[in-house]
């Protein structure tokens, strides 16, 4: 009935090593943000300061803090600051750099997981300034843009590790690597989306002046978060491409329509943030605004990316011409292209490894009828193992801290100097193709907690062909013509010769176009020359039509009854007309 026990080591526990312990808090960057509680209203579209407090609540210090997140809603942009004789000298060598380099600090090709940057100026990784000492606190701003609609769940994965003296010491040759401890934290920040606008855009072929094109850029205001001020304001349209210049048509817009823009300045001290124009063109609600432009290809190939800022007041709205401006532009708009690089590289992302998925299921289904079953276990690791690409990162971040995880991502990739996937470079490609990428810069009035706050908000439209590869919805060929519009003749003499020079283009960059050339038949006038051939051009060429218009009468003429038939191997011929006028008035100058 007295029987001796033993002490109980089931509660027992040792604590062999410190360990950090990060505690994440999001909140707004300053009172005026419109995203503040979960009940607040949020747009499509709308970009936010926020500001990303990390606290070091353990007794050891951590490193190599690494951020995941379900979507490219967030963006770390490093503060950099440039003195202007350091940018007229290296300015087009260091923009070159910026280019090919991550965007947001990425690790990998998702565009999803992002290294925390803990100094302020941190451009570069450096292991001994990115430690949170026990006890610290460190503040990173971020900006949000949010996407979807309904009620949407942003989930961020924190990974960090213990720091120790020996983390950025390189073992020695043969020996193994013990990966440091890590440990995760997460934090999840759930909004109610509603919608903004919606923006499309559409490319024809300019039929006066050849190798140009007429961008038109439709939005409409589909707001429904509240029942009053409804209106959306357009500050500013930036289309970024390595091949194409945009400008403006002006007369669209009538000054009446015209409104005072609701941002007077750019965020941040910064001397690349220039000053908004000062007049925006408001939408109403479920108004709808086509503005044009006239896309101008860029005669030698620019190895920097070229960007279109352009504004809706009177002025130009473009940057001068002096080498400062033109840096000091390339910069602003790569600042406004950040997130659209990041989508990008998210979408190519998933898109591979769709792929690749449904590659290695079609290797498993020819396994099994080749009767080799697979392991119980084995399925289950597939299930509930990472991505492949993602995986790797992780796993090199935690084989080695400091210095060796900068190298082991490098490492990974197929070359240092290549472009990353998030960069601007990936976005607008040196080579294999001609396109534009368009951003929509806006402002609202929204209702937060019974009063009105401005928002701003950015829309994007990526990879828009200007000119296709392979294939075109409409007519490959493009057609333009030289003619004199205003004549006058003394008809007594007899008819009117006049020179009219036709070019017709191929606009697909790597595909042969074979097509018949012809004249329809007028009782107006007549064309003299050859009024009908068969012809091939490879891609990009031309081709000009020497012809001579003879007219019999005074009046007004359309010289357009061109006919091209487009022949394809193996499919019917497709024959185009052309829904455009080439007006040549001719005066009797004896009447």
């Amino acid at each position: 009935s007295k029987r001796v026990r033993g002490e109980s080591l089931i509660l027992r526990s040792k604590v062999e090593q410190k360990m950090p312990s990060l505690k994440v808090t999001i909140a707004p960057d300053n009172e005026n943000t419109a995203m503040q509680q979960s009940t607040t209203t949020v747009l499509q579209g709308q970009t936010s300061r926020w500001k990303l407090t990390l606290s070091n609540l353990g007794y050891a210090p951590a490193s190599n803090i690494l951020l995941k997140t379900n979507a490219p809603w967030l963006n770390m942009t490093p503060t950099r600051h440039f003195k202007d004789d350091d940018v007229e000298i290296n300015g087009e060598t260091t923009i070159q750099n910026e280019e090919n380099s991550p965007t947001s600090f990425c690790v990998g090709p998702s565009g999803t997981l992002m290294r925390v940057p803990l100094s302020k100026n941190a451009d570069h990784y450096n292991p001994l300034v990115d430690i949170l000492q026990p006890g610290e606190t460190v503040d990173v701003p971020i900006a949000i843009r949010t996407s979807g609609g309904g009620r949407q769940d942003f989930y961020m994965l924190f990974r960090y590790e213990l720091w120790s003296n020996n983390s950025n010491t390189v073992p020695p040759s043969g020996s193994s690597v013990v990966p440091p401890r890590h440990r995760w934290a997460r934090k999840l920040l759930s909004v109610p989306v509603y919608p903004s606008i919606t923006m499309s855009a559409s490319l024809m072929p300019s039929y006066s002046n050849k190798g140009e094109h007429i961008l038109s850029v439709e939005l409409m205001n589909y707001r429904s978060d509240r029942d009053s001020e409804l209106e959306i304001y357009l500050n500013k349209i930036c289309v970024a491409s390595r091949h194409f210049e945009v400008k403006q048509l002006r007369g669209q817009v009538n000054s009446s329509e015209f409104s005072q823009s609701l941002i007077s300045t750019q965020d941040g001290s910064s001397i690349l943030n220039p000053v908004v124009s000062p007049s925006s063109l408001k939408i109403g609600w479920q108004e709808r605004v086509t503005l044009h432009y006239l896309v101008v290809p860029i005669e030698t190939a620019n190895r920097l990316v070229t960007f279109s800022n352009l504004s809706f007041s009177n002025g130009s709205g473009m940057w001068s011409d002096s080498a400062l401006s033109k840096i000091r532009s390339h910069r602003y708009g790569a600042q406004v292209t950040d997130f659209m690089c990041r989508e990008r590289a998210h979408e190519v992302f998933i898109s591979t490894l769709q792929s690749h998925r449904i590659e290695k299921e079609m290797l498993v289904a020819e396994q099994e009828k080749e009767g080799q079953p697979r392991h119980v276990a084995q399925i289950r690791r597939e299930k509930s193992s990472l991505p492949e690409q993602e995986s790797n990162v992780l796993s090199s971040s935690a084989a080695t801290s400091g210095g060796q995880h900068q190298s082991q991502i490098v490492s990974n990739s197929a070359s240092s100097l290549s472009a990353h996937p998030t960069s601007l470079a990936s976005l607008c490609p040196y080579r294999g193709g001609s396109n534009i990428n368009i951003i929509c810069c806006w402002s609202a009035v929204v209702g937060n907690e019974g009063r009105d706050v401005t928002i701003k908000g950015q829309h994007h439209l990526r990879d828009l062909l200007v000119r296709p590869l392979n294939k075109s919805k409409g007519c490959p060929l493009a057609l333009t013509a030289k003619y004199n519009s205003n004549l006058s003749h003394n008809f007594d003499n007899g008819p009117l010769d006049e020179a009219v020079e036709i070019t017709i283009c191929n606009r697909l960059i790597e595909t042969e176009v074979e097509f018949e050339f012809a004249i329809i038949d007028n009782s107006e006038f007549d064309f003299v020359g050859t009024t009908s051939f068969h012809c091939s051009l490879t891609g990009g060429d031309e081709i000009s039509v020497p012809l001579q218009a003879r007219i019999y009468a005074g009046g007004v003429y359309n010289l357009q009854s061109v006919r091209l038939t487009v022949l394809k191997a193996g499919s019917t011929a497709v024959p185009y007309l052309f829904p455009l006028q080439w007006t040549m008035v001719v005066e009797d100058s004896v009447a």
